[in-house]
């Protein structure tokens, strides 16, 4: 059978449209994916070759077409078209810029500018309550993760803060991230699965309250018990405002940690025999605790401390203070301050 090169150009060049528009509309409204942008430009690529190859087999027509009087016309106003929009764009003129910058709107709801700080007050309208801040680190979000047709996500800690007494002993709980007070984690934010996470957060999980009924120490799935003392993780930088304490001297602890954090030794395989700790998942490396020290007698902001991490998959929780093989998880937040207002 003789291959019929302008049917398969026909369909090629259908296929690398198709592929082009949902690309082009991915590149517009979202943020730059490596991925979908290599499509693109493929497509691209194919679109240009085959109609390079249409004008080479059909020059005589096209030249026709030209040559009559609403070829002309059509090729004028098709100039004539160009020439005001590429003016408009480049002398910053509406509308021809608004579908641009509408774009870039977009674009940008999605990411965070440096300089920017997320407030979240839990403070139920108190005065003299504690402000926490944090600083996002370097490794405060996780490089993108594929889902599909080029879109991503980036992953951001799971967070939550308490008060001990100065003996150590849990007081209470003054925040933590929505998704742990619930355990509404998925796999990938598309897939209707929810997981239980005990490697999350291990230190504050075992020190808060007894184990579920599945017998990890993270909250049950749809608990309520937590609402008016979480909120979804910042994207960047944030101030928690959180309830009056009315202790004179105590301990403020931090417990972080983020997933798709591996390193040279908290690899993927590390410890393909542990349930929790999946070789395929995303674990990495464990929760880091943090602490400050609170004297209301004397003014100025306590420095959290870094003390430990917790157990790779939560399987205890257990201080540890060897950090040595704790290497990006550090710079997940920058620092982070206690002030009593």
């Amino acid at each position: 059978m003789k291959l019929n090169i302008r049917l398969v150009v026909t369909v090629v060049m259908s296929v690398a449209f198709m592929v082009l528009l949902v690309s082009g509309v991915l590149l517009y409204s979202t943020e730059y994916g490596y991925f979908t942008a290599s499509l693109h430009v493929w497509a691209s690529i194919l679109v240009i070759v085959g109609v390079g190859w249409h004008l080479k087999n059909n020059w005589k027509a096209y030249t026709r077409h030209l040559s009559i009087k609403q070829g002309k016309l059509a090729f004028i106003l098709v100039l004539l078209g160009v020439a005001p929009v590429s003016y408009g764009i480049i002398v910053d003129l509406a509308p021809f810029v608004s579908v641009i910058k509408f774009g870039q709107n977009l674009r940008s709801a999605g990411s965070v500018r440096e300089g920017d700080f997320s407030l979240v007050d839990l403070s139920g309208g108190q005065s003299g309550g504690l402000s926490v801040f944090v600083k996002a680190g370097q490794h405060y979000q996780s490089e993108p993760q594929p889902l599909f047709l080029g879109f991503s996500y980036t992953a951001t800690p799971q967070i939550a803060i308490w008060i001990e007494d100065q003996q150590g002993n849990f007081v209470k709980t003054l925040y933590v991230t929505n998704k742990l007070s619930n355990s509404s984690f998925r796999p990938k934010p598309e897939e209707p699965e929810v997981i239980r996470r005990p490697e999350a957060l291990p230190y504050w999980g075992h020190r808060s309250a007894g184990p579920s009924k599945d017998g990890l120490y993270v909250p049950e799935v749809g608990s309520t018990k937590y609402d008016g003392f979480t909120a979804a993780t910042p994207k960047s930088d944030h101030l928690l405002l959180l309830p009056k304490q009315t202790a004179a001297k105590y301990k403020v602890l931090m417990e972080v940690n983020r997933t798709y954090d591996f390193n040279a030794y908290y690899s993927k395989d590390r410890y393909p025999q542990d349930p929790v700790y999946s070789g395929s998942g995303s674990s990495g490396q464990p929760s880091l605790i943090y602490a400050a020290d609170i004297d209301t007698s004397v003014t100025g902001e306590a420095l959290f401390s870094l003390i430990g991490h917790g157990h790779h998959s939560g399987q205890n929780g257990d201080l540890f203070t060897d950090l040595d093989n704790i290497s990006t998880a550090k710079s997940i937040i920058a620092f982070g301050v206690v002030q009593q207002l």
